[in-house]
């Protein structure tokens, strides 16, 4: 669901550790500094459980276990290729660490569970803080606490809940510090095999967490394209979305950056009984890859959408008047975020026959131009 209630993260050693108490009363302090809101200590086990509650409503705790995590919550990370990836070694890593420490962050003070968000649910209760900046806010202090936890004490493994990705613990760091969302908030699960037609392996992506930003996981078929590549293009598209005046690039348009290096062709994927809704990604050009398919629309056939060519607009008054709205409130949730919005005519040929509302190509951006 999107803006999950907790943010959660685990921290595995490989030998034990005595420093939570400094963890604590060093997030207390950067916190107290940074935004001058304290947090109250609700609850203490010296050296093993803290409870603090502030800082707008947030709630923290923070749990060291002198014993081995269970094994069963790494099960399906641990066999994600990503997650080989990133750490060839992490089976290793994990079975040889011998404590960890629990962080938790949730909004109010009535915690999560299934039971409880079943019975809020059936009376319709509307938890608080389920805006994207609060989300963003439980997103930020988990990572601070993650990363105070390590300063002592470097982790072999972090587990991020939130996507449910195993990293190492050098690592985590400078995942920690990039934007949000990025690869920690991302987990992209790679599939696909075989090659093609030019022996270019084929990989694709779906993705796990980005539902949590916007209202669906994301979803790049098997293609010739290295996953980095569509992988990168994922978070842009995220990024659009969760920006200020951000939103989903609607169905059927494309998106690309300013240099037209690169366009994507957005399909909103509805729910069936084998699967849930997704927000798909076409590539149609990468052009430091050499990749260009033959659904791609060169720049050269854009046209000015306010005065547009009257060979290429519907015939019916009333159509062409629905199309230009269409494409006039486009043109502001582009411009609303710095971007620029621009059609393309897929025939060259103006004095061409009057092709269907779908022969346009509607670009959208990274923020700035069409792709």
């Amino acid at each position: 669901m999107p803006f999950p209630h907790e943010i959660q993260s685990a921290l595995l050693f490989d030998a034990p550790v005595h420093h939570l108490e400094a963890v604590m009363r060093g997030f207390v302090n950067i916190e107290t500094a940074r935004t001058g809101v304290g947090y109250n200590l609700v609850e203490a086990k010296p050296g093993v459980f803290y409870r603090l509650f502030g800082g707008g409503e947030v709630m923290v705790t923070l749990e060291y276990v002198a014993a081995p995590a269970n094994p069963d919550v790494f099960r399906q990370p641990v066999e994600s290729a990503i997650t080989r990836i990133y750490c060839p070694d992490m089976a290793n890593r994990l079975m040889r660490h011998t404590s960890h420490i629990l962080i938790n962050v949730s909004h109010g003070a009535l915690s999560s569970t299934p039971e409880i968000d079943k019975m809020l649910d059936q009376i319709g209760y509307v938890r608080p803080g389920t805006t994207l900046a609060q989300f963003l806010r439980r997103i930020e202090v988990c990572t601070l606490l993650s990363r105070l936890a390590q300063d002592d004490a470097p982790a072999s493994v972090v587990h991020w809940t939130q996507s449910n990705q195993l990293f190492p613990g050098e690592m985590f760091d400078a995942l920690a510090t990039g934007s949000v969302p990025g690869p920690l908030h991302i987990h992209p699960y790679l599939y696909g095999s075989g090659t093609a037609a030019n022996g270019k392996a084929l990989a694709g992506i779906r993705t796990f967490g980005a539902g949590h930003f916007i209202d669906r996981e994301i979803r790049i078929e098997p293609s010739e394209l290295p996953w980095s590549a569509n992988f990168e293009t994922i978070l842009a598209f995220l990024r659009v979305a969760t920006t200020q005046n951000g939103y989903v690039i609607p169905d059927g348009d494309t998106f690309g950056p300013e240099d037209g290096s690169l366009s994507y062709r957005v399909r909103h994927i509805a729910a069936r009984d084998d699967d849930v809704a997704l927000y798909e990604l076409e590539p149609l050009l990468h052009r430091e890859y050499g990749f260009q398919s033959d659904d791609y629309v060169p720049r050269e056939r854009a046209f000015d959408d306010r005065s547009p060519p009257a060979d290429l607009m519907p015939p019916a008054p009333g159509k062409r008047q629905e199309l230009l709205d269409e494409w006039q409130a486009k043109r502001a949730l582009a411009e609303g975020i710095g971007g620029r919005f621009e059609v393309r005519a897929r025939n060259p040929q103006p004095s061409a026959p009057s092709p269907q509302p779908s022969g346009f190509g509607v670009r959208r951006v990274f923020g700035r131009k069409a792709g």
